[in-house]
């Protein structure tokens, strides 16, 4: 009886898993074409117009692929569960299972099992292919750059390239259409630059610096030490140098999001260092203002009341730099991020398994169209946990301590409803 009743697990489980999966690969396909759609719209934008190599764009497009992945999969796995439960209770096979006597655990056990392997399969994109990825782009985007510079110069826009701000007409291959260039690298002496086209041809491959050779340009040049002080020169053609190592190192500089977990660890310590040094400056500003108020007033009572006048005047101002210090917080913007990063690598990773949660109470429902309404409900609470995870990202400044707790709160908020629901379900 025993070997039966384990035989009929094992079908019961097979035949959920089989469903899970089924809903699995269509809930992701689903989210992969929708956050893929809205990337190739920026390589679109970006680089394809731009008559880009083709292979090159498609490595790149392949490349932001694990980036993709860290929210397709918490939310595809959400949609399965929610479609295969639903579809489960629409045909009434729920109901068969419990008026048979089998424990929905049973049915509930496979899922969970899948969503712990689709937690791990995010924390190994997250931690290790994410990071990699990202170096791979920086360096065939630098590449790219280096091939073609105009690559980071829009048409019709305004351009800025170091201390030179750049603006363009068309802009297509090498070749810019009417321009304006302001010069602020100084701040006294400014130079202002209108030519009808110009051209841009690499010089150094090593500093990334290209020489701009400008057609018919007219030179306005101003005086910082006087008001009516300036210069106007024109010419048949212009060589200008444009410094383009400043664009390559937004591609090159890694963000928090594309370490690896052992590098936030390190990161982290490194910024508790600097954390602790101006904790210890604003305690020592702390104690000398608290000095510097205690000699102001033992000053008071030898002398006169004119002296004394000026003397409170003092000491009301010591006293607001004594509250401002006080309330001054010690927040190193770069250890909130790189701990908040860390808790999100792991919170998206968890929610794999538990968002899944909140799809079990669907099994004590009689639904209509069960599939269908178990994707809109997948959607529905998609939406509030990318909400509350964008809301507590926002706010991870707004703390001294660990930033963690912020991060965590879409998985408590979203686990203690699903408790709470299938608690009053089982006892409907």
């Amino acid at each position: 009886m025993e070997r039966r009743n384990v035989s009929s697990y094992a079908i019961l489980r097979r035949y959920v898993l089989r469903e899970f999966l089924l809903s699995l690969l269509v809930a992701f396909l689903f989210f992969f074409f929708i956050f893929f759609v809205n990337q190739l719209l920026l390589f679109a934008q970006r680089i394809l117009l731009k008559n880009v190599d083709i292979w090159a764009v498609m490595k790149l497009v392949g490349l932001s692929v694990p980036q993709i992945l860290l929210y397709t999969i918490p939310f595809s796995t959400l949609s399965a569960a929610s479609m295969v439960i639903g579809d489960l209770s629409e045909r009434n096979e729920i109901l068969a299972l419990r008026a048979s006597g089998i424990s929905l655990r049973r049915m509930f056990e496979p899922i969970a099992v899948m969503a712990l392997v689709l937690a791990l399969c995010t924390f190994l994109v997250a931690d290790i292919l994410l990071p990699y990825s990202n170096q791979q782009f920086r360096t065939i985007y630098a590449q790219l750059l280096r091939d073609l510079p105009t690559i980071e110069l829009e048409s019709y826009s305004v351009n800025q390239i170091g201390d030179i701000i750049l603006v363009t007409g068309e802009v297509q291959d090498d070749s810019i259409g009417s321009l304006v260039l302001f010069d602020t690298a100084s701040n006294s002496d400014n130079q202002v630059i209108s030519a009808t086209g110009g051209k841009v041809t690499l010089m150094d491959i090593e500093s990334f610096l290209y020489k701009l050779e400008l057609d018919n340009p007219v030179v306005l040049g101003t005086d910082g030490t006087s008001v009516d002080g300036f210069t106007l020169a024109d010419a048949n053609s212009m060589t200008y140098y444009l410094d383009f190592s400043n664009q390559v190192s937004r591609f090159t500089d890694v963000t928090p999001s594309q370490l690896s977990s052992r590098d936030l660890l390190d990161a982290i310590e490194s910024r508790k260092t600097d954390l602790d040094r101006d904790t210890q400056i604003r305690l020592a500003k702390l104690r000398n203002v608290q000095l510097k108020l205690a000699d102001t007033l033992r000053t008071v009572s030898v002398q006169d009341m004119d002296v004394q006048n000026d003397t409170v005047q003092k000491i009301i101002s010591i006293q607001q730099e004594l509250v401002q210090l006080e309330n001054q917080k010690s927040i190193n913007f770069y250890l909130q991020y790189y701990r908040a990063e860390l808790h999100k690598k792991i919170v998206l990773s968890i929610s794999c398994f538990i968002l899944v949660f909140i799809t079990f109470p669907l099994s004590y429902l009689r639904l209509k169209h069960g599939r269908l309404f178990g994707f809109g409900l997948s959607l529905v609470v998609a939406s509030a946990y990318w909400f509350l995870l964008f809301f507590a990202q926002t706010k991870i400044l707004d703390v001294t301590i660990n930033p963690g707790f912020l991060i965590w709160i879409p998985n408590l908020v979203i686990g203690t409803l699903s408790a709470l629901l299938l608690l009053r379900s089982r006892h409907v």
